[in-house]
């Protein structure tokens, strides 16, 4: 084994890890580190290579099914929010609507208590110039009668 070689298993290793999740690209297992024919420890290194590759593939298979639940999560808790908030929303209308309700109600009291209170001040006004016609009838009478007394000396 040479300098060589060792140089070529190590850019074997990165292009096979080139495709990691969370990457645009597929991901494609690494291939088998080095096939150094000749020595006997080369079914050592093969079987290191296949199990450091499922070792990888097994924390791929990890990551990509914790960044799926923490997606799933996060989605689930943007939608409750949104269903709170619309509820929120719908509650907020509601009390507005009630009180607006309230509110007409009211009007509707003031406006029949407005048009009483008319009504009596009108009764009032008329009684008052009835009055004021009875107190001038009662002068005039009075005045009329001394009058008349004077000029019937008994």
């Amino acid at each position: 084994m040479g300098p060589g070689d060792f140089r070529r298993c190590r850019e074997r290793i990165s292009q096979g890890l080139q495709g990691l999740p969370g990457r645009a690209e597929l991901w494609f297992p690494p291939r088998p580190a080095c096939d150094f024919s000749g020595d006997g420890g080369s079914t050592d290194i093969q079987e290191e290579a296949l199990a450091a590759s499922q070792l990888l593939e097994d924390l791929r298979r990890r990551l990509t099914l914790a960044f799926q639940w923490a997606v799933q999560r996060a989605i689930s808790r943007r939608v409750q929010e949104a269903a709170a908030a619309a509820a929120r929303e719908e509650q907020s209308w509601t009390r507005v609507e009630a009180t607006l309700a309230r509110l007409r109600a009211e009007l509707v009291e003031m406006h029949f208590q407005n048009h009483q209170l008319a009504r009596t001040l009108l009764d009032l006004n008329m009684k008052v110039q009835q009055l004021k016609k009875e107190y001038e009838l009662e002068i005039t009478s009075d005045s009329q009668s001394p009058k008349d007394d004077a000029a019937n000396p008994e």
